[in-house]
């Protein structure tokens, strides 16, 4: 009887402390918007930064490399971007991000004026300014009234937008101690109302000067590997025009046909080759 007694006084006890523990926890997890002002703040951007990088296409489920292309990125912080693709095969493929607005240009012609899902990996180091950051990852889908601790490959993480493990919802991990990013789960729905899910994963970061810039960043469908990119070189405050960031003039300069054969074969075959390129990349 009074081991009973003892037990039923213990166990409100034991309640109240797990409450108090608990609640001592989550007092101590940051803010998202306070998680994305010192990501920020670690990567330290410069102004201008270059990097040339491998992409590379998978075929899916397979994990086989189908394409690759040696890609010329740039920024010009914040809110410029502009990535080159010039493929021995002749293709060419240019991308102006520049605030909101997007262009793309394959062989001389513009076919979008908007960003696909795999585009958005930049946006991480594209904003200087933490609200901007916070406005467009709220576009995206990321709810930043909720934000929670996770464990990803044995790294203690932010999940921003998520309650862990609920990986059901677009959410942004950022690594606790580094604060570098280190995966970016979407929803995308496609042109028949389906919702898909996509992840962007960030990996292998190294410092380049006082800079960090991840080495590898890995896109999966589902569990699919579909898109790779691998850094090769990064270049701090490089010098290079600022017209490269120009989209008003680049869709004055393509719009205007430059770069567009008469000849009918070889327009037959810039069209081929615009639509595979479309296709891979999407």
């Amino acid at each position: 009887m009074y081991w009973c007694k003892r037990l039923i006084i213990k166990i409100p006890v034991y309640v109240c402390l797990s409450i108090f523990f608990l609640s001592s926890a989550n007092a101590y997890i940051l803010k998202g918007e306070h998680v994305l002002q010192l990501m920020i703040e670690k990567n330290n951007l410069p102004v201008k930064l270059f990097v040339n990088q491998k992409i590379s296409f998978f075929d899916p489920g397979i994990e086989a490399i189908n394409t690759e292309y040696e890609q010329k990125v740039r920024y010009r912080i914040p809110e410029e971007f502009r990535s080159d693709i010039a493929a021995d095969d002749g293709l060419k493929r240019i991308q102006v991000v520049s605030s909101d607005n997007s262009l793309t240009v394959i062989d001389g012609r513009i076919v979008a004026e908007s960003e696909m899902w795999v585009d958005h990996y930049k946006d991480i180091f594209f904003y200087r300014d933490r609200k901007r950051l916070v406005e467009k990852l709220d576009s995206l889908g990321i709810n930043f009234s909720v934000t929670s601790l996770g464990r990803y490959n044995g790294v203690i993480c932010y999940v921003l937008g998520a309650e862990y493990p609920d990986e059901s919802v677009p959410q942004l991990w950022v690594a606790k101690e580094s604060f570098q990013p280190v995966r970016w789960i979407f929803e995308v729905t496609d042109e028949q109302g389906v919702v898909e899910q996509k992840e962007i994963r960030y990996g292998d970061w190294k410092i380049h000067y006082k800079t960090w810039y991840p080495s590898k960043i890995e896109f999966f469908q589902g569990q699919n590997l579909i898109q790779s990119i691998s850094v090769m070189q990064v270049e701090i405050n490089p010098p290079f025009p600022v017209d490269l960031f120009d989209i008003e003039q680049l869709k004055i300069f393509y719009s205007a046909g430059v770069g567009e054969e008469k000849d009918s074969k070889v327009q037959n075959d810039i069209e081929k080759r615009i639509e595979e390129f479309k296709k891979i990349y999407e």
